[in-house]
């Protein structure tokens, strides 16, 4: 029998996705197989940071109707946000943290400050900030997002492992894993690998690596090695696939294949860890 552990919400960013009224957000969502939604507030899209009061609890309402469950937003951290997400329910606000022109030693203390700052937001309203990581001027990858977070309170700071960019890091996920596990909160799937841009150079005269983002399959990122890790340690937050695609052509069959393969690879590590205990 396979090892019944926590359930597993499957999420997904909805940043592509900005035209459909968010009824029909929901129904999209819904029938490429998702539980919930990462939901951008922002300019442009279905909630906005100008009526994130009114908005936000609206669409969370909206989605439920689709069976959709919004379990992030990214956004910005000012008060009103912290109040709309607790009012809707939504238990976290996705950020990433940029190192600034100076680095990160010179910008650390400052980067403290404000995660100090957001910890007292948080706990007044019971909703935590996810730091993801992102490759160059952030906090790139697990190793580095954990040195920030010593000393910091999980509950109101929370990691977001992120599969592409350990990967683009050269790190096991497993590794990255053990690391954050004290904070972590969700866990983003997407894959990329570096292709080198021709005919073109750094002021440095350095050559030119960029990462391209694609499907499971194709990228470096290792999916099979990263789920299983998490259903041995009976990981019980939300599993985001982001929906990042360099090449953005056919993207709701990219994002549907992508979900079938992050499914069937739990369904598998399940197997295997239920026979093994």
């Amino acid at each position: 029998m396979p090892h019944a552990g926590p359930t597993t919400t499957w999420s997904v960013f909805t940043k592509p996705w900005r035209e459909p009224r968010i009824g029909a957000l929901g129904e999209l969502v819904a029938e490429m197989g998702f539980d919930a939604v990462e939901l951008p507030v922002r300019p442009g899209y279905q909630v906005t940071p100008d009526d994130v009061t009114t908005a936000l609890p609206a669409a969370v309402r909206e989605l439920a109707r689709a069976g959709v469950a919004v379990t992030s937003i990214a956004s910005g951290t000012d008060e009103a946000t912290f109040a709309a997400c607790a009012d809707a329910g939504v238990p976290f606000i996705r950020i990433m943290v940029p190192t600034g022109s100076a680095g990160y030693a010179a910008t650390g203390p400052e980067i403290r400050r404000r995660l100090a700052e957001l910890s007292v937001r948080a706990e007044r309203h019971g909703v935590r900030v996810a730091i993801q990581p992102h490759y160059d001027d952030y906090i790139a990858d697990s190793s580095e997002l954990f040195a920030l977070l010593q000393g910091v309170d999980p509950r109101f700071v929370a990691a977001i492992w992120d599969a592409a960019h350990d990967a683009l890091a050269r790190k096991r996920p497993e590794h990255g894993l053990e690391r954050l596990w004290p904070w972590l909160g969700m866990v983003n799937l997407k894959s990329a690998y570096y292709a080198r841009v021709e005919d073109r150079t750094s002021s440095l005269g350095d050559p030119v690596w960029e990462p391209v983002f694609t499907d499971a399959r194709t990228g470096m990122a290792e999916w099979g090695r990263a789920i299983r890790h998490l259903v041995e340690h009976e990981f019980a937050g939300p599993i985001c696939l982001t929906a990042e695609y360099t090449d953005e052509s056919d993207l709701v069959a990219k994002v549907t294949r992508d979900l079938d393969y992050a499914r069937g690879l739990h369904a598998a590590a399940r197997e295997a860890v239920g026979a093994v205990r």
